[in-house]
């Protein structure tokens, strides 16, 4: 909980600045498209516990509201430095120090501004944002919750969670998958005063979209469309980079059965970036590993062989005579990629090779798989419904609970 003294403002004024220039103007110019009704609150900087941060307006000017009040507008440019002292918020900007508050908002002047985000403890990179901002102290950081359209955000996350690199009907088919998982989702902070976080804990969102619009377009042609399963219950909407050919049941990793989750074989993945990966493991370091999860006794670990251990399809454990432990839990201890792997002997019989197939859980729709798919003229549909058994695309206002 460290506070910054206003006296270095002056040195972080023109630093911060430096570092804006075209790209922040590019950054604004890039970003269009249509909005939603819906606006999302979401928890942004989460994981870093900042405890003094500097927000600057980039598009348009933001009044100040603090406490109920309104203080100023903040210009277009201009800088507020906001620093923890003790269960409240000191706030400085160059010409003056408007005081010590409980909460502060900055509401667009516009309606649809831009701001930019540093925190300095601890320090991180800007971070452009649109919409409004909301502050407050939490759980000893600065609390900053991004009031945003439900279309930017999804846009936001969607390039954060796939990458700038695909088609927009690869980008159509995520846009609804991250929908989907939004309307899921929306009360899983509620208690924290928020609707998501920024994080994997939720879905990664790093702010205004750094590429062209074509993710843009891709939201908001599908805007309001989400997966169904059944009469209309929302899907959990999972995804992962590469299957390695074959996803796998919800069931054999969650150990929750969901009916639209189920194995389905991918013949499109199998040239993709992280389709295939080897690491290689000491014979004695897995000996010792085999023996740390209760394989010893009248097994004869002495003999390599029995390491030897293969899937075509998928499998739930990595079984040694009547002995067995889930390659999920293989999966998390080595860090693996995948639990989509086969185990032999080196030819110098003093190392395991462990060669594996895919990245990520393997559950739902397999975003390399899904590329490739897009690329050879599928529609969003055809992908959606091939990687999640017997769900339907509807618009969310059709939906009654």
């Amino acid at each position: 909980m460290t506070w910054v003294p206003p006296c270095k403002l002056l040195y972080l004024y023109s630093w911060f600045m430096s570092m804006k220039g075209f790209l922040g103007l590019l950054l604004f110019l890039t970003t269009s498209g249509s909005l939603h009704s819906e606006t999302v609150l979401v928890s942004i900087l989460n994981k870093h516990s900042c405890s003094a941060i500097l927000i600057s307006p980039d598009k348009g000017s933001y009044r100040l509201e603090a406490d109920g009040a309104e203080l100023f507008v903040l210009e277009k440019n201009e800088l507020l430095y906001v620093s923890m002292k003790g269960e409240e918020l000191f706030l400085s900007k160059l010409s003056g120090s408007p005081g010590i508050f409980s909460s502060v908002s900055l509401v667009s002047a516009e309606g649809r501004g831009g701001f930019t985000v540093r925190s300095v403890v601890p320090l991180t990179q800007e971070k452009y944002y649109y919409g409004n901002l909301n502050l407050s102290v939490d759980y000893e950081r600065i609390k900053m919750i991004n009031a945003v359209d439900e279309d930017i955000y999804l846009a936001g996350v969607v390039e954060a969670e796939s990458g700038t690199s695909s088609t927009e009907m690869f980008y159509k088919a995520h846009s609804i998958i991250c929908r989907t998982y939004l309307y899921n989702n929306l009360d899983r902070h509620m208690d924290e005063g928020f609707h998501l976080c920024d994080e994997v804990h939720c879905q990664v969102y790093k702010g205004r979209l750094t590429s062209s619009g074509i993710i843009n377009d891709a939201v908001s042609s599908t805007s309001g469309k989400v997966i169904t399963y059944g009469n209309g219950d929302l899907i959990t909407a999972a995804f992962h980079s590469n299957c390695g050919g074959q996803t796998v049941n919800s069931q054999d990793i969650w150990l929750i059965s969901r009916p639209y989750l189920r194995s389905v074989h991918d013949p499109y993945c199998r040239y993709g970036k992280n389709a295939k990966w080897k690491l290689n493991v000491g014979l004695d370091e897995w000996r010792s590993y085999l023996r740390s999860m209760g394989i010893s006794g009248s097994h004869n670990l002495s003999d390599p062989s029995i390491f030897c251990f293969s899937q075509q399809s998928r499998s739930v454990f990595y079984r040694i005579e009547n002995s067995s432990i889930p390659l999920r839990q293989i999966r998390s201890d080595w860090n693996l990629k995948s639990a989509f792997f086969e185990i032999d002997i080196a030819e110098s019989g003093q190392e395991v090779i462990i060669r594996g197939k895919g990245y990520g859980h393997g559950a739902g729709l397999c975003q390399e798989g899904a590329m490739e798919m897009a690329a050879r003229g599928y529609n969003f549909l055809d992908i959606l419904q091939f990687y999640y058994t017997d769900i339907s695309v509807r618009d969310i206002d059709s939906l009654v609970y």
